[in-house]
């Protein structure tokens, strides 16, 4: 048996490198995760239009919140730092200061 390596289907990774724009909220990214983010929304995911390719550097960030107890910076969304200002780290810091 000859053991090949495999290729990748680069026609799906086509939609990976175009950018999208949301009609409706400006948003914008790549076609699968502007069609989840549209569903979710309850928009019709054809109100879209191309933006173009994505740049080499283009990077995804989370997003980030600072607590205001101890000055650490929270990656996620509120809930994140809502663990986080329960959690021992930030009720030591909030005593220590």
């Amino acid at each position: 048996m000859v053991m090949t390596a495999t290729t990748f289907n680069t026609q799906n990774l086509r939609g990976q490198t175009l950018l999208f724009r949301c009609l409706e909220t400006g948003f914008v990214t790549t076609a699968p995760a502007l069609t989840r983010y549209q569903q979710g929304r309850g928009i019709d995911p054809s109100r879209r239009e191309l933006v173009g390719e994505r740049p080499g550097n283009w990077i995804k960030k989370a997003p980030t919140m600072t607590c205001e107890h101890c000055g650490i910076a929270i990656k996620g969304n509120p809930a994140g730092l809502r663990e986080h200002q329960q959690s021992k780290r930030c009720q030591r810091a909030q005593k220590g200061a």
